[in-house]
């Protein structure tokens, strides 16, 4: 059976990380990109995972260590710690990625790159990071850099929608026409600005309508 796809807010959130390797460094750099307080605890840590937004605890993992923890990530080489610490967040009621065992935790991180709003993920189910890494790369190198600069320039004007729109059928067709080909049209052919125009010609006749 297929796991869900989801994107986890952890902004603001504490996430620990037991374990100081690479995994750890990579997990902790991605985590602090997506705005986690994260917390690494090893005794020994690779060079690079110390940034701003990363705590370093160097010693082992005791228990309570995930006390108000949103997250934990397992990346130890220990596969008795690595079961310990999840078993812990299982009864703390904390969410669990192990990078030893994918299928053990709670969570997996797939292949993923972000680029401006928009985010390209890649998930193998467990088959090949290295596969799904080459497949993200290549989605990537062949999107059309003109949906960065689309969904760029839509955001604010979502935002302007959903304040002024009230009736939801009305404000979801209104939606729908902030990105669809038309508006890439006018992107493409004549600019940022004119897509500006553009959004908002779709606001005020959808307000009209209310």
């Amino acid at each position: 059976m297929p796991d869900l796809p989801v994107m986890l807010k952890v902004k603001g959130r504490r996430v620990v990380i037991v374990g100081g390797g690479g995994v750890a460094k990579r997990r902790a750099a991605a985590l602090v990109e997506a705005g986690a307080a994260v917390t690494v605890i090893a005794p020994e840590v690779v060079d690079g995972i110390e940034q701003p937004g990363v705590t370093i605890e160097r010693r082992g993992y005791e228990p309570g260590d995930l006390n108000g923890a949103m997250l934990v990530v397992v990346a130890t080489d220990d596969p008795a710690l690595n079961d310990e610490v999840s078993r812990y967040a299982e009864a703390a009621g904390v969410l669990v990625n192990r990078a030893d065992d994918p299928d053990a935790g709670d969570v997996v991180v797939p292949a993923h790159r972000h680029v401006g709003p928009l985010t390209v993920a890649v998930s193998t189910g467990g088959v090949s990071a290295r596969a799904g890494a080459t497949i993200r790369d290549a989605m990537l190198a062949s999107l059309d850099p003109a949906w960065v600069t689309l969904l760029e320039t839509v955001a604010p004007f979502r935002a302007a929608m959903q304040a002024r729109v009230s009736d939801p059928a009305k404000r979801q067709a209104a939606l729908v026409r902030l990105t669809d080909d038309e508006a890439m049209s006018v992107l493409k052919t004549n600019g940022v600005e004119a897509l500006q125009s553009h959004c908002e010609r779709i606001i005020e006749k959808a307000s009209d309508q209310n």
